[in-house]
């Protein structure tokens, strides 16, 4: 009977042991693939290597970008939560000061995420609330769009290179690139990120969202209030290059040479933007834009709606919200001289 015990005890540090190596290798080998975008492949040298120095300046620039958003956001909202504050401490109003004063330390460190004690606020801070959240996943949503543009970009042109190392029979370092370029392509495995719990002034646990990083994809504010399962582990599930179903994308090097013909001359700009688009907000076809405050137009990018291609270029422009006034990018989907749909970039949503 000892024996057995003994036997038993040894099978199952072994079935652990086991458990744990297969566990690790697993671990380093989703480390490598999903930081394929930070590695420069050792078989590339000089010029060959120019779409990815380009692809990370292009990630360091959205990321600044992208910062200098939601600092912008961030400070323009505590400051009119701070004035909503100080008419609640003129009546009295103690739970609704508590309340507003979690929500300051929050959005000062960073934190977007929708708190449930938000609830005891005043109604037009709740409706203020729902504006910054829609604010926080406009700006998440450009960074993502921003994000696969530059990847498509940089595989379009580690495309050009694998043709030409075929064209000079390097055969193999080709090969090589090509699978490269399918890890580079592949979204990041999910992360589990485990948000610290920081008191507020209701004795909640609230999670303080990290700062914005590229290999991590961003999650965008819950427009729901959370419930007692704040404190549990977020499961950061990717979607693939950072675009939902419905939305619009960049194209593939390989769908750019399926689609040319079928795509078309880009749509035709002037000084004053593009006719398609102009032509459709003239008609009123979408309201939220007008000309006199276009602040910026974007250029026409080639991109996969509902898998066919399209041309859609974007303008920059100011909406205005309870806490202040900010940019906003959309995007117009053009088939030949008209705009089939006005998006927020990035988005599945249609702007009004």
């Amino acid at each position: 009977m000892p024996f057995l015990k003994n036997f038993k005890l040894f099978d199952q540090l072994m079935r652990k042991f086991f458990v744990y190596i297969f566990t690790f290798l697993l671990v380093i080998n989703v480390s490598i693939v999903t930081n394929a975008k930070n590695l420069k492949p050792e078989f590339l040298s000089g010029d060959q290597l120019d779409p990815l120095i380009k692809y990370e300046k292009s990630i360091d620039e959205n990321k600044k970008q992208h910062s200098g958003y939601i600092l912008k956001l961030n400070e323009k909202y505590s400051d009119a939560l701070g004035v909503a504050k100080a008419r609640m401490v003129k009546i009295g109003a103690v739970r609704a000061v508590k309340s507003l004063e979690g929500e300051i330390d929050r959005i000062k460190a960073n934190d977007t995420r929708r708190s449930k004690d938000i609830e005891s606020a005043p109604d037009y801070v709740k409706k203020m609330r729902a504006q910054y959240d829609e604010f926080v996943k406009r700006v998440n949503n450009l960074k993502r769009s921003r994000d696969g543009e530059a990847l498509y970009l940089a595989d379009r042109g580690l495309a050009e290179v694998q043709l030409a190392l075929t064209k000079s029979n390097e055969i193999d370092t080709a090969l090589k690139l090509r699978q490269y370029r399918e890890e580079f392509k592949r979204p990041p495995e999910p992360k589990i990120i485990k948000p610290p719990n920081i008191p507020n002034k209701l004795d909640d646990d609230i999670p303080l969202e990290d700062n914005p990083d590229p290999d991590v994809v961003l999650i965008d504010p819950d427009p729901d209030p959370i419930d007692n399962a704040i404190n549990e582990p977020i499961i950061d599930t990717p979607v693939q290059f950072g675009y939902g179903d419905d939305a619009v994308r960049p194209m593939t090097a390989e769908e750019m040479e399926k689609f040319s013909a079928e795509l078309g001359p880009p749509p035709k700009r002037s000084g004053k933007g593009y006719a398609a688009m102009i032509a459709s907000i003239q008609r009123k076809e979408v309201t939220e834009i007008s000309l006199g405050k276009i602040k910026l137009w974007g250029p026409a990018r080639p991109q996969i709606w509902k898998n066919k291609p399209y041309w859609t270029a974007t303008v920059t422009y100011p909406t205005t919200s309870l806490f202040g006034t900010f940019d906003t990018e959309g995007m117009a989907i053009i088939s030949g001289t008209r705009v089939l749909e006005w998006r927020y970039t990035g988005s599945g949503e249609e702007i009004p």
